[in-house]
Order: C-alpha cells, then structure tokens, then sequence
C-alpha cells in the first residue's frame, strides 16, 4: 500500500495542477492511490510489488490522474462517443486510461494502452 503522507508532500509541492488532490479528503486520495496502484501493476506486468516495485511517483501521478477524470471522461471509457440535449451536442474523443506522467516515468510499453 502506498503512503498517504509521502503521497501528500509529493503532490503538494512538486506539482503545479493540483486542485483535484488538494480538495479531496484522505479517505478519497488513499483509495485513488490503492486504485492507481493497482491498475499500474495490471498493466506493466514487467514490476511486482515484492521484488521489482512500481516507483511511488507513478502511482502519485496516476492517482491524480485519475481523481481529474469527471463524469465526461468517465463515459468515453464506456463507448460512449457524444451526447445530445436539447439541440446541443458534445462529441468526445477516448482519453488515455494511463497519464502522460506516468509513462514518462515507467517508460513505454511496446504496443497499445487499452483504454
């Protein structure tokens, strides 16, 4: 399980677009840790949590990540592709499932995320 509080003194003073961790409470932010970690060990197979561990500051960064994604962003990874209401339409494009940050600090896999 991931550090709360290591969580915490990265997100709040080596990241400038924080708002989404700041004004979760602890309870939120430790289960997006728990989520993003897991997540990453599912998809790079190559770390393993006893003997070739994730690095923190992914899943600090994954954990972000996923605490921006709103309701929209949420859907897309559902196939939902636009909505419609009252004559306004929004069409959306899929969204990366891993951050940018992170792939930055795994490195890439060799094929294609799934989103």
């Amino acid at each position: 399980m991931v550090d709360l509080s290591a969580a915490n003194a990265y997100l709040t003073h080596r990241v400038l677009h924080n708002e989404e961790w700041m004004t979760a409470d602890d309870t939120t932010r430790q289960r997006a840790l728990d989520n993003a970690e897991t997540q990453l060990y599912r998809l790079f197979r190559r770390f393993q949590p006893d003997n070739r561990p994730i690095p923190e500051e992914a899943v600090f960064e994954q954990a972000l990540w996923m605490l921006r994604m709103d309701e929209t962003i949420r859907k897309t990874q559902q196939g939902v592709k636009s909505v419609s209401v009252g004559g306004l339409s929004i069409s959306m494009d899929r969204v990366n499932s891993v951050s940018s940050e992170v792939i930055a600090i795994l490195g890439r896999r060799v094929g294609r995320y799934a989103d």
